[in-house]
């Protein structure tokens, strides 16, 4: 019982820690910083986001012409 009970409270801890994060891309940023975690610190060119995503997370993309 004590072994369940352990594995059960370190897979909930493990599990409420892992979340889906939004990562965000604006051509127009002038303040670009990682994690690009808001619209204020988005990234400049969609591959960085790209590169900083991880399974399940969300790149969101504003408008405008970006480079390839």
């Amino acid at each position: 019982m004590k072994k369940s009970l352990v594995g059960l409270v370190v897979g909930y801890f493990l599990v409420a820690q892992v979340q889906a994060a939004s990562l965000y891309v604006d051509v127009d940023s002038t303040n670009s910083i990682s994690p690009y975690n808001s619209w204020a610190m988005a990234a400049t060119n969609i591959q960085d986001a790209v590169d900083a995503s991880v399974a399940g997370d969300t790149v969101w993309v504003t408008n405008g012409l970006y480079k390839v």
